[in-house]
């Protein structure tokens, strides 16, 4: 069944009975067809991914084009690298069906790592719990994945990520998620392929499965059905038909079509894993009134299913993504809901992922929350018979699907505590709520109440950037212990940044910091830092020039009030400030001139009072991205 969608224009106008047919053939005229009715999976909508991200590279996210906040933070870092030191030390117990070589190196593939960011934190998090974790760190090897070039070449030239490259604890590689069935290691020239992991490997993946292959059911009237989808453009024309911007004026038709649970018939031995899913959700829905609608993530299983090949079936999984883990989420008849974000995105079905891994012999843990941007799951895969003898298609049917899952995730108690306590009880989403919240909803939030999210989220950068105005204006006048906390936190700040958005300085906004509370060394080394990470710019150099008038260096104030002027003529601050330390070298001068030739004189001119502070305004000055600005 084709479902056309009216213009607004259309929508919000009273036609009559008689004319409504020849008003939607005039649209479906005014549409581009890129492609008549397909299988999803294999439509044109891919190839549109594809590009987006060929054609824009890192810049998806360092110009915010995709938003990533969400999953590239410290908090969520820290909440993977936990759940991954609980699976660690169920592997390593006596009593373990899945053990671990110590000799050999544990793989952690993180898909889609796109800009690096999230790669750097889980990475350094596991970094600072080596000490209390039963696997050696020096044999941890995480590898950045992703199917684009510019990324690639993003990472290895990224400064905060350089040293974990030269140690091997890091590496990377060129990965098509949903083609290649191998991995060529830059730095090791090691490949990963099918057999080549002597360790179960895992795997990291937030906000991708989202945008990988999927496939389209519905169950009506008891009838397992497949939808059909024609991609196509609300222009007429599209001369490029891989232009990232036909994604903002897509305008996809469906259809249904009956068809019959063994509908994949070649998987490389996941016919019959794939089949049972969708059986279950026939079997679930068969009697529902409403019917249901279900996306099958099958891009997200056959890279799933390739990789695990790796260490033959073994395999842990975290991912995060906006999705559903819930069946019940899929009541009722809709076509696929398509968000568009400067790329696009659909809705992962977790629940359909593990049915997938408990029907290979695994077991998934699921965050029941319902209301979350981000949910976040987690999977184990183990060879069919490690933990049971389940064969039969009823024993994954109905209830008993979440029953196996509970019964096997019993072998791994300390992952299943460590996604209980990380993830279930204040995960990476509730942290995300919290500070939206908190600079959303509250005007004026009590400093106390900034510095405890900051110390929640381990000193993120972007949580001190979004909270520097509170900071900045409330650390000089609080009291010392509060003053002393962010003191002893602010560091961790620095230690934690990863550079990727320009228009984000976080070592100028250190600086000021620290200036504020009249701690002057400390501004000046941030104030260096931002000019060496991010670049010159003359608000920098005017205030490392208050800085060095505070401290009474005044000839190196002037060299960097004069340096601020000569990069923005127009830049009347640092002209009052060069004639204000020009006027106070003189007097100083002619002081100590006064001072030989009159010794024992009382009549000296009063001394230049240049402990006199600087008012917090001059310091207001944000600078733009590095090199531009009007100021």
């Amino acid at each position: 069944m084709d479902h056309p969608t009216l213009t607004e224009e259309a929508s919000n106008t009273v036609l009559p009975v008689m004319d409504l047919d020849n008003a939607n053939e005039t649209r479906q005229a005014e549409r581009c067809v890129l492609e008549d009715f397909t299988q999803c999976s294999k439509s044109h909508l891919w190839k549109l991914m594809m590009s987006f991200y060929e054609r824009k590279g890192v810049e998806s996210w360092s110009q915010g084009i995709v938003p990533h906040f969400i999953t590239c933070n410290n908090f969520i870092g820290n909440s993977y690298a936990k759940v991954l030191h609980g699976f660690i030390r169920d592997c390593m117990s006596p009593n373990s069906k899945m053990k671990l070589d110590t000799t050999e190196p544990l793989y952690i593939i993180e898909l889609g790592a796109g800009a690096g960011k999230f790669s750097y934190f889980m990475l350094k998090a596991l970094e600072e719990m080596q000490a209390v974790c039963d696997f050696p760190f020096r044999k941890i090897v995480f590898v950045m994945t992703d199917f684009t070039e510019k990324n690639f070449l993003f990472w290895q030239s990224h400064p905060a990520l350089k040293n974990y490259f030269e140690s091997g604890q890091l590496d990377a590689g060129i990965f098509d998620a949903v083609e290649d069935n191998k991995i060529n290691l830059w730095r090791s020239g090691k490949t990963l392929t099918a057999g080549s992991c002597k360790n179960p490997v895992v795997i990291v993946a937030n906000y991708l499965f989202d945008t990988l292959y999927h496939d389209i059911f519905q169950i009506d009237n008891g009838v397992l059905k497949e939808g059909l989808i024609s991609v196509g453009s609300k222009q007429s024309e599209e001369p490029d038909p891989l232009d990232p911007e036909i994604i903002q004026r897509l305008e996809n038709h469906y259809r249904y079509v009956d068809i019959d649970p063994a509908y994949y018939l070649q998987e490389e031995g996941d016919e019959k894993p794939i089949r049972r899913v969708l059986q279950w959700y026939l079997e679930h829905f068969k009697d529902n009134v409403r019917g249901a609608s279900v996306l099958l993530p099958i891009g997200a299983l056959r890279a799933l299913r390739r990789l695990s090949f790796f260490s033959n079936g073994r395999a842990l999984v975290i991912s995060g993504d906006k999705g559903n883990n819930s069946p019940e989420q899929f009541s009722g008849l809709m076509d696929p809901h398509i968000a568009v974000h400067g790329s696009f995105s659909l809705m992962v079905n977790y629940h359909a992922i593990g049915a997938w891994f408990t029907n290979k012999g695994g077991f998934a843990l699921h965050n029941p929350q319902e209301e979350a941007s981000l949910k976040v799951s987690t999977f184990v895969l183990s060879p069919e018979g490690t933990f049971d003898s389940k064969d039969s298609d009823a024993d994954f049917m109905g209830d008993n699907l979440a029953t196996l899952d509970a019964t096997r995730a019993k072998n791994f108690p300390h992952l299943a505590q460590a996604f209980h306590d990380s993830v279930d009880l204040f995960g990476p989403n509730d942290f995300f709520v919290l500070q939206k919240s908190l600079k959303e909803d509250l005007n004026n939030p009590p400093l106390r109440t900034v510095v405890a999210m900051l110390k929640l989220g381990d000193w993120d950068p972007d949580v001190f950037f979004k909270f520097r105005d509170t900071i900045l204006m409330h650390a000089p006048t609080c009291g010392q212990k509060l003053r002393n906390d962010l003191c002893r936190g602010i560091p961790r700040v620095w230690e934690n940044y990863y550079i990727l958005d320009t228009d984000k300085d976080i070592a100028f906004e250190i600086g000021r910091f620290y200036y504020g509370i009249k701690d002057y060394e400390n501004a000046l080394f941030y104030y260096k830092e931002s000019t060496t990470s991010v670049g010159e710019h003359h608000v920098t150099y005017h205030n490392q020039g208050l800085c060095y008038y505070s401290l009474k260096k005044l000839p190196l104030a002037l060299e960097m009030f004069k340096k601020a002027l000569s990069m923005c003529p127009e830049y009347e601050k640092a002209r009052n400030w060069i004639d204000k330390v020009e006027s106070d070298l003189f007097c100083a001068s002619a002081s100590v001139s006064l001072s030989e030739n009159h010794a024992g004189s009382t009549a000296l001119p009063p001394p230049l009072d240049v402990s006199a502070p600087v008012t917090s305004t001059e310091m207001s000055v944000v600078p733009p991205a590095a090199g531009t600005g009007n100021q």
